[in-house]
């Protein structure tokens, strides 16, 4: 019989944008270099990064950005982009604080809205246990490989959980 690990006892807290880049590149794009997970919207108004840290240890990182799939900014549109977890701490409930903390971020911002990603298709059953749904069909997204749109609504009920 296999049990769940235990929750670790992270930190969360708002991080620079160039903090991310050493967990995305390692756990993301290892086969791309660094300057491949620097973001086009990473500095952007309104971009938020959020970093869990095990004492010292900067473990999990997510960011969102006011961008709407098609592109366009300012309209109610989140995107999650670069969400990554040390492999080590996976299964540990990081990746759903992080994710509990971008969500309310986003739903902070404004009333109602969206938050979507391109999700890697081996990820997908995580980001539906939060409500995410798939929208069409997988697809490639060279070199990273299969991947889904995936939405999900923000609402008043997101902005209880705070960093």
């Amino acid at each position: 019989m296999t049990t769940a690990a235990a929750t670790l006892p992270v930190r969360l807290a708002p991080i620079a944008a160039a903090v991310t880049v050493p967990l995305r590149h390692a756990v993301l794009r290892p086969m791309q270099t660094p300057a491949d997970c620097v973001y086009p919207l990473d500095e952007a108004p309104g971009a938020f990064h959020a970093g869990a840290w095990l004492d010292d240890r900067l473990i999990g990182v997510a960011s969102v950005f006011d961008e709407a799939e098609d592109g366009g900014t300012g309209r109610g549109e989140w995107r999650l982009r670069g969400m990554a977890v040390a492999p080590a701490f996976r299964g540990r409930h990081v990746g759903e604080s992080l994710l509990h903390a971008v969500i309310a971020h986003c739903a902070l911002q404004q009333e109602g809205g969206l938050m979507w990603c391109n999700g890697r298709t081996e990820v997908e059953p995580f980001y539906r246990r939060f409500g995410f749904v798939r929208i069409g069909a997988p697809f490639d997204l060279p070199p990273l490989g299969p991947h889904v749109v995936l939405h999900r609504p923000l609402g008043a009920g997101d902005r209880v959980y705070r960093m």
